[in-house]
Formats: C-alpha cells, structure tokens, sequence
C-alpha cells in the first residue's frame, strides 16, 4: 500500500527544503531571506493542507523574519557606507558605549588582558611606549584585541579629560564575520597601526644611533 500523496504536498516538501536551505547559509541576510520564502511556503501549504497549527506558527514567523531581513540589510548597507566613508571608527560608534576619562588615567596598561576596543570622541590619549597620539576620530586598543597573546602591547594614558567609546570583542568579531568588507577595513587599520608603530621605533633608534655618536 502506498503512501498517500496529494499535489498540495509538494509545497509542504519545498518548504521544508527551505528550512533546511537556511542551515547552509553563511549570512544572516540569506539566512533571513530564504526563511522568508520558507514561511510564505508553509503558509501556502497550511491553507491547503488544513494544517492550521502551521499556518499560525509561520503567520507569525513571516513578519518577525521580514523585519529581522530588513534590519540586517540596513546595518550592512550603514556599514558599507561607514567603511567607504570613514574607515576608522564610524561603522562601529552604533555598537559602542560611552566612557570618559580624566587626566591622567589610565584606559589600559602594558600587559592588560586586550577585551576591548576603544574609539576616541573628544580629547587625547597617549600611547606611552611609542610617544604617539591618538586624536579625536581614530581608533586604538586594536592590535591587542587581534594578537595571539590578546594582552596590551602597550599603555594608553589620557591627556587630559577625553570621551571615549568602547566595544567589547564579542561584539568586534561577530561583526567582523557578518560583514567581510568591515573585516577587511579592520584588517587594513591594523597593518597601518603595526607600519606606523615600527616607522616611530626605527625614528627614535635612528635618533638614538645620532646622538650617540
């Protein structure tokens, strides 16, 4: 005896084909958007089928899922835009809080468990070791944050009362692997940090060396 099989099934079967699509996706967004054909899928196949547990379930999914599908494509278009716009700390100011600092403090030390990254409002920080400062707009705590020890490379002081924003490295790095052209924007802020770091060391080596002699 066979298994009973009606036409209206085969968008039952698509549908759930469709569920199983949205574990192969690698972004959200296509995520979303194939779970958005999937609930109107199974809305089709719960009216035919007079499955109307499903029906409900996926009336309500398909909104929430259209919703989350927008959401996700505005963030990525904010930070395409941010990126190609101000490729320092623009694309991450959405996902920060606030802190502020007084004179003198210091925001972290050489040695410091690296959890955060950190993005400059007002004022200035110096980083001690490399006598170089970090103005308002620039990023920094970032090379701690991706290196294989995630300690600080160095000491991060304030010269006098600045604003600050800070991201912890959760947050970074799901962005990081939601969004690859933010991956690269990162990746490329670093390597200028680690140029700009060894140029300053050989300047004060070549200084030293002169002096010397």
């Amino acid at each position: 005896m066979g298994i009973p099989f009606e036409p209206i099934d085969i968008l039952g079967y698509a549908a759930a084909f469709l569920v199983f699509l949205t574990f192969c996706m690698k972004t959200l967004i296509w995520l979303r958007f194939v779970a958005v054909i999937s609930n109107i899928a199974f809305i089709g196949y719960g009216l035919g089928a007079g499955l109307y547990p499903i029906l409900v379930l996926h009336l309500v999914l398909l909104p929430m899922n259209i919703f989350r599908l927008w959401e996700n494509a505005v963030l990525a278009r904010r930070i395409i835009q941010a990126t190609r716009e101000d490729p320092t700390g623009q694309v991450l100011l959405p996902f920060m809080r606030p802190l502020t600092a007084k004179d003198g403090d210091a925001i972290f030390q050489k040695g410091d468990e690296a959890d955060r990254l950190f993005y400059v409002q007002k004022g200035t920080i110096l980083i001690e070791e490399f006598d170089k400062r970090i103005e308002a707009g620039d990023i920094f705590g970032e090379i701690g944050l991706f290196s294989r020890g995630q300690s600080r490379t160095a000491t991060a002081r304030a010269l006098g009362d600045v604003e600050l924003c800070e991201i912890d490295r959760a947050t970074v790095l799901r962005i990081y692997q939601e969004h690859p052209e933010f991956g690269l924007t990162l990746a490329r802020l670093v390597t200028d940090r680690l140029v700009e770091n060894q140029a300053d060391a050989l300047r004060k080596l070549s200084a030293a060396t002169s002096q010397q002699g």
